[in-house]
């Protein structure tokens, strides 16, 4: 039986709603994801980006969710879809990663939605989650900041829309810490 993590119920916020990535998500998606300034924060995708990938990408992250591997949410807005969220490693080692399209940054939409997702991880019984952004994203290394995460690596990761290796800073966050910080908010 799915964790109430894995499962297909939709996470609210007070301005958010995260629901499963689904297909008919793909259109807008791509629509914000085909922006390089959103697209050169990430590492895997292909650059440029298309319909295909981005149908491939939802039907993978749904069998992965099924099967309690990954879980992939889209962010929604007043009923649209803004970005998204998500955990690969259910089942080893969670590794959370995100986007959001670049006319809702700086609203501190990402932060409530990565809280609000981290949460449900942690309250899932996980004990702690990796992460990490690409060097010079400030404004992502600061949410994950925000959120209690702390930088313990730098390596060389190869981003695939760069097609070359690029600097990375591996982020860590454990439930205990989050639970302490959530308690002193």
């Amino acid at each position: 039986m799915p964790s109430p993590a894995t499962s297909s119920s939709p996470i609210a916020t007070a301005r958010l709603l995260l629901e499963p990535v689904r297909s008919e998500f793909a259109p807008a998606l791509l629509t914000h994801m085909n922006d390089w300034e959103v697209m050169r924060w990430l590492a895997s995708p292909p650059w440029p980006y298309g319909l295909t990938d981005m149908e491939g990408w939802i039907d993978r992250a749904s069998r992965a969710r099924l099967e309690g591997r990954d879980l992939d949410m889209t962010i929604m807005l007043s009923g649209l879809p803004i970005g998204c969220i998500g955990v690969t490693g259910l089942d080893l080692d969670p590794v959370l990663g995100y986007w959001l399209a670049r006319p809702f940054w700086g609203r501190g939409y990402m932060s409530e939605a990565a809280a609000a997702f981290v949460d449900c991880l942690f309250s899932d019984g996980h004990s702690f989650l990796a992460s990490g952004v690409l060097a010079g994203n400030t404004a992502s290394l600061r949410i994950q900041k925000k959120l209690g995460f702390r930088v313990v690596n730098e390596r060389y990761i190869h981003a695939r829309p760069h097609g070359r290796q690029m600097p990375h800073l591996d982020t860590v966050l454990g439930r205990t810490y989050w639970s302490r910080l959530r308690r002193a908010a």
